[in-house]
């Protein structure tokens, strides 16, 4: 199966810029979106279905996605618009294509790459914009580290569970949260701040070697593990998974005349 991994589009942050179309689009079977696609995940889908109407979508939501509203709020108008077309919306959910079994979450992070959790979410939560757009409990909370953590939780024990089952063809994990600790000695997508860096990163590389069976089935890594969220390319086989990153971030702006990430490649394809 071919796929065209992407994420971080940022249509928010972007003019003159669209999907290839026409002959110019790649030739793919299903298309992975891993996030930060636009604020108010319905007009994600609403886009996706005006460009990518004739292949499959996995889409899960970024940070950016809930900016402005209620996490949970945005997620359901999504997934309704979402509702029986090609264009899959997964959050702690998956869905299987061909042989191919997907399971999307947007992740968040533990906080505690940097060795101290509690800073971490202190650092996050003082300069971090996901802590101060976004709404929780219908629109009634400001959403706050802790309300990250324990989704992370919820998505690791998700995504734990999925790759205990049996399956007979590749499986794919999608997460707009990155789940390894680095990915290139270059300071990359936190703003050039370390101390970012737990709020956009967890170590998950357990989940990437086989594991025994531990009475909830053995652990039997993703064939490919699909991310974005730190504006960064990186391409690599940890253990038994293979990561893939292919994230364009901010821009192009009027007078510029490209995006965050030079090594973005809007017409990348992949085999699984």
């Amino acid at each position: 199966m071919r796929l065209w991994p992407m994420s971080d589009l940022h249509l928010e942050s972007t003019r003159g810029w669209d999907l290839p179309a026409g002959d110019a689009r790649p030739d793919f079977d299903v298309m992975v979106l891993a996030g930060d696609l636009v604020p108010r995940m319905e007009r994600g889908v609403k886009w996706l279905l005006e460009r990518v109407p004739d292949r499959p979508v996995i889409y899960v939501a970024g940070n950016h996605e809930a900016y402005g509203t209620d996490i949970d709020r945005t997620l359901e108008k999504a997934q309704a618009l979402a509702a029986g077309t090609n264009v899959h919306v997964l959050e702690k959910e998956t869905v299987t294509i061909g042989d191919v079994t997907f399971a999307g979450c947007t992740m968040w992070t533990d906080f505690s790459i940097n060795g101290d959790p509690y800073r971490g979410m202190a650092i996050a939560g003082e300069r971090m914009n996901d802590f101060k757009k976004i709404r929780t409990a219908s629109y009634q909370q400001r959403f706050l580290p802790h309300h990250a953590l324990t989704r992370y939780r919820r998505s690791i024990d998700f995504l734990e569970t999925e790759l205990r089952k049996k399956r007979t063809g590749p499986f794919v994990i999608v997460t707009h949260h990155a789940p390894i600790p680095e990915m290139t000695s270059e300071p990359g997508g936190t703003g050039n701040d370390p101390t970012l860096d737990p709020a956009f990163r967890s170590d998950l590389r357990r989940l990437m070697a086989p594991a025994p069976d531990d009475g909830r089935g053995a652990l039997l890594p993703a064939d490919l593990w699909a991310f974005g969220h730190t504006h960064e390319s990186f391409d690599q086989v940890i253990g038994s998974t293979r990561l893939v990153s292919n994230a364009k971030g901010y821009g192009p702006w009027p007078g510029q005349r490209t995006w965050d990430n030079p090594d973005f490649n809007e017409k990348l394809v992949i085999e699984i």
